[in-house]
């Protein structure tokens, strides 16, 4: 399903401003898009909706100007019933407004812009997920290099920096690289965690106290990695569709890849010191 974001609006509005948007069948709008039409007024149209479903409604709006975007059907202008009262309400509305607290509510939080959702929000919990990912992160980088596993550490790192990208990403709706740490692709690090006996020598196996502290903090950043995953899929999952692709194929293999690591350590490959 093709999302509209709000970048893609901006850019339209920019170049040709509109009063109303038709929005084609197959595509959604993503929550920063929707707020940017609601706070201009703007009215969204489904294949040119009737003007017997518009006054239904109640859009009291002059949409007679044409869609810039994605155009289909452009609707009749709607009569304001009463102009002077309409201006007038119109002028109270605005004095209200300046009236008002713009104080927000403790159990809501901005997710784009103005926009407020509840804190709840699939989305916030899923970014709330990917912060605490990054903390683990940042601080086994600093364990691995206090020991002197410089080369686990480094690989850590840039595990760390990616993370920190689909952040920026998500936040700005921007799209995300595809992962590659070490020049690994996603289909790589897939068949790496597979097969560790082909690549390394040894098989899957369970981390045992014995195998140390190290590994077995590794083993803790593998368990949030599934778990950020999931909150992921919460988040850009529903029945219509997903919006975030680039975002569900990497945390997928986040986990995939902290294994790997897991498996390298286990085999010795990560040197002190080097």
């Amino acid at each position: 399903m093709k999302v509209i974001t709000e970048t893609e609006l901006r850019d339209i509005f920019k170049k040709t401003p509109f009063t109303s948007f038709d929005l084609p069948n197959g595509t959604k709008l993503t929550p920063a898009a929707s707020q940017f039409l609601s706070e201009r007024k703007i009215v969204v149209l489904r294949d040119g909706v009737s003007e017997k479903d518009l006054a239904k409604e109640d859009k009291r709006f002059n949409v007679s100007a044409p869609t810039p975007a994605y155009p289909q059907k452009a609707p009749e202008p709607l009569p304001i019933a009463n102009p002077k009262k309409a201006e007038a309400e119109a002028g109270d509305s605005n004095l209200n407004t300046k009236n008002v607290n713009p104080q927000k509510a403790e159990h809501m939080t901005h997710i784009r812009g103005a926009h407020l959702v509840p804190k709840s929000h699939p989305v916030i919990s899923f970014r709330g997920k990917l912060d605490t990912f990054e903390a683990i992160l940042l601080d086994l980088v600093t364990e691995t290099e206090s020991v002197g596993l410089t080369g686990l550490a480094k690989d850590l790192s840039d595990l760390l920096e990616y993370s920190r990208q689909m952040m920026k990403a998500e936040v700005t709706e921007q799209p995300l690289q595809v992962l590659e740490i070490r020049g690994w692709t996603p289909k790589d690090i897939r068949e790496r965690s597979h097969y560790p006996k082909k690549f390394y020598g040894v098989n899957h196996f369970t981390p045992q106290p014995s195998h140390g502290r190290i590994m077995a903090r590794m083993n803790y950043l593998r368990t949030q990695a599934r778990e950020l995953e999931l909150a992921a899929v919460r988040a850009f999952y529903s029945d219509d569709g997903t919006t975030r692709d680039d975002i569900l194929q990497a945390v997928n293999r986040f986990s995939s890849l902290i294994y790997v690591f897991m498996i390298e350590l286990l085999a010795g490959e990560y040197k002190y010191g080097a």
